[in-house]
C-alpha cells in the first residue's frame, strides 16, 4: 500500500522504511541491500538514504512511501494518489516507472487519482467514481470515447467536452441536430447514421470534445461525418504544440483545440469544422449517453 499521508516511520531513516516490510519477512541482507539500491535510484533518493521523514520535502516523502512498496514483491499493488506531491516532470517520470513496472512484474494494481492523464496512460481499466457510485468501468478508451453519461464525459478530458443543448430536426430528409448561434443564426448539424432513430426524441444535449474542432476548409466539403459552422473567437490561448480558442454559440461557450496552422484569431468569426463522428448525444432529463 502507498499511501497519500505517506505514513512513514518517523523514527526510522528512509533506508529503514524501505527495508522495514522485509525485514519482517527474514529477507537476507544482501537481497535488502540490492532491492533498496535499486529503487533509490528509481525514485532518485540515494542522497537521502540515510536521512529522517522530518528533514525531507512532501515528494521526498512520497517517494520514500512508494520506494517501500516497489521494493517489496506483492500480489497486489494499492496506490492512493501517489504522485499527488510531486513536481510536473517527476510525475511524468514516475508515471513511466510506474507502468514499466506494472508490464515487468504482472500484478494487479488498483490506482486512486483525480488525475485524467495518469488514468488514461496507466490504466487498462477505469472505474469512474461519483459520489460512492461507479458511473462508468470500462477501458479507457471507451471511457473518453463513449462515455455513459455527463458526468463521465465532463470529468474525462482536458479541456472537458463541450456540452451544447439542441434539438434534432429533419433538414431536407436527413437528420440534423441544430442549436442557436446568436445574431438570428443557427448551426445545423447532420448526424451520422442511425443516432436519430436511437434518440426517440426532440431535444438532446450534443458533445463535443476540443479537438473534435477545426478550421473548415473547401476541400472538406463532402467529406463524410464532417458539419460546419461559423462561431465567433473570444479568447484565444496559444500552448506551443496547440492553441485553446473560446468559441461563442449563442449563451454558450465551447472550448476548441485547434493545431498552430489552424489558429484562430482574436474576434474572428471562424469557420469551423464539426466531425460528428466522434460527437455524442445525451438524454437532457437523465443526463446519460444515447
Amino acid at each position: 500500500m502507498v499511501f497519500q499521508s505517506y505514513a512513514l516511520y518517523p523514527t526510522m531513516t528512509v533506508k529503514q522504511n524501505m527495508a522495514f516490510g522485509m525485514e519482517s519477512r527474514n529477507v537476507p541482507k544482501d537481497q535488502q541491500a540490492e532491492a533498496i539500491a535499486r529503487v533509490a535510484a528509481l525514485l532518485q533518493i540515494e542522497p537521502l538514504l540515510h536521512r529522517k521523514p522530518g528533514q525531507l520535502s512532501g515528494g521526498q516523502r512520497q517517494r520514500v512511501a512508494m520506494g517501500r512498496a516497489l521494493v517489496r514483491d506483492p500480489s497486489l499493488f494499492l496506490f492512493d494518489e501517489p504522485l499527488s506531491n510531486l513536481d510536473a516532470k517527476l510525475r511524468v517520470d514516475m508515471r513511466t516507472e510506474i507502468k514499466k513496472l506494472h508490464n515487468r512484474v504482472g500484478k494487479t494494481t488498483v490506482y486512486v487519482t483525480h488525475d485524467q492523464i495518469e488514468a488514461m496512460t496507466l490504466a487498462s481499466r477505469i472505474a469512474v467514481m461519483h459520489q460512492g457510485s461507479v458511473q462508468q468501468f470500462d477501458e479507457p478508451e471507451v471511457i473518453y470515447n463513449r462515455p455513459a453519461n455527463m458526468f463521465v464525459a465532463g470529468f474525462m478530458g482536458s479541456p472537458s467536452m463541450n456540452f451544447i443543448s439542441a434539438e434534432i430536426v429533419n433538414d431536407n430528409g436527413r437528420p440534423s441536430v441544430t442549436f442557436p448561434l446568436g445574431g438570428g443564426n443557427v448551426a445545423m448539424l447532420a448526424l451520422h447514421e442511425g443516432v436519430a432513430e436511437r434518440t426517440g426524441m426532440r431535444k438532446v444535449v450534443l458533445g463535443i470534445r476540443p479537438e473534435h474542432l477545426s478550421r473548415y476548409t473547401p476541400e472538406m466539403a463532402g467529406r463524410p461525418g464532417i458539419a460546419s459552422m461559423h462561431a465567433p473567437v473570444e479568447v484565444v490561448e496559444p500552448t506551443g504544440a496547440e492553441t485553446m480558442a473560446v468559441l461563442r454559440f449563442d449563451q454558450s461557450e465551447v472550448v476548441g483545440r485547434f493545431t498552430p496552422d489552424e489558429a484562430p484569431k482574436m474576434g474572428e468569426n471562424m469557420p469551423l469544422a464539426v466531425d460528428m463522428t466522434r460527437a455524442c448525444l445525451f438524454d437532457p432529463e437523465t443526463q446519460r449517453l444515447i
